[in-house]
């Protein structure tokens, strides 16, 4: 199997970095908003920091050129996509209960979370990913 471009690798290191250190960084503000965690609070806190966890992990390999790097990103990118696609789910029904009369207001800087801002600056990776693995076997 072919290594990654040194350039491209660096790229997508710093990139996969970058997600993980936010990742973190969410779960961290997960933990300090809510001083009494729930178990549901906990569960929220965990799957962030394993999303983090496996964005840390294909750093090394992608700043080294490997490919093996690129399962984690790829991995990463699922677990946003399913965590993001859920905050953004539970943000819509805010905003319907609103439009149906239920709540007094829908503030979207409230209702939009680091995670939904995550998940919008992982999508630039998706259309990457895909082109670097059309011919891979699987």
């Amino acid at each position: 199997m072919e290594e990654l471009k040194h350039s491209t690798g660096k790229w997508l290191g710093a990139y996969a970095l970058i997600l993980g250190i936010g990742y973190a960084a969410a779960a961290l503000a997960e933990a300090t908003r809510n001083p009494e965690i729930i178990p549901g609070g906990l569960l929220s806190i965990a799957v962030l920091l394993v999303i983090s966890a496996t964005y840390l992990m294909g750093v090394k390999g992608l700043i080294g050129g490997r490919r093996e790097g690129l399962s984690f990103l790829m991995g990463g990118l699922l677990l946003s996509g399913a965590v993001g696609g859920l905050y953004l789910m539970m943000a819509g029904a805010d905003w319907l209960m609103y439009l149906l009369g239920e709540t007094e207001d829908f503030a979207v800087t409230y209702e939009t979370s680091l995670v939904t801002i995550l998940l919008i600056l992982a999508m630039p990776l998706m259309p990457i990913l895909r082109k670097m693995t059309r011919k891979m076997a699987w």
